[in-house]
């Protein structure tokens, strides 16, 4: 069953997105929009965000779901580049948000527990507070990211 927009954090964002008002915005795709995550205690943890609001890759036409896919592998690729991770994680959730997204988590062999799911290092409460997203801060970042992802989005 499909949210309501309003009821829908992806939707919200992809608001943002359209009205020039998300500070975290990198790039835009044929299939979705790449954003910085709200958290970067994995430094350069992105999300790419389908732009239809299938909650599944099954529910999206295959040509568009293909598409979406190639898309997302670019993101990837780029932030991959840019960061210089051990390895990417990604995922595809949708429990909590049920409109269609991945995780690009970059993970490092520098982190405290290196082979533990994001989701059981990842820290909360006022401890994930430091690694909020901060347009200030991250401003480096996300201009290197939306170069590389410039040069990702030419080969479409």
């Amino acid at each position: 069953m499909a949210q309501h927009p309003s009821d829908c954090d992806i939707c919200r964002r992809i608001s943002q997105i359209q009205s020039g008002n998300h500070p975290a915005f990198l790039a835009e795709f044929p299939t979705g929009y790449a954003v910085l995550g709200d958290n970067q205690f994995f430094r350069g943890y992105t999300l790419f965000l389908c732009k239809h609001p299938a909650p599944d890759l099954e529910n999206l036409p295959r040509d568009l779901r293909f598409q979406f896919l190639r898309e997302m592998a670019l993101v990837s690729e780029a932030v991959s580049k840019v960061v210089q991770p051990h390895k990417m994680n990604v995922e595809s959730l949708g429990n909590m948000a049920p409109h269609l997204h991945f995780h690009l988590f970059p993970r490092y062999l520098s982190e405290s527990e290196p082979t533990k799911p994001v989701w059981l290092t990842m820290p909360q409460g006022d401890e994930a507070e430091k690694y909020a997203f901060d347009a200030a801060r991250d401003a480096e970042l996300v201009r290197q990211l939306r170069g590389a992802l410039e040069e990702q989005n030419g080969e479409i």
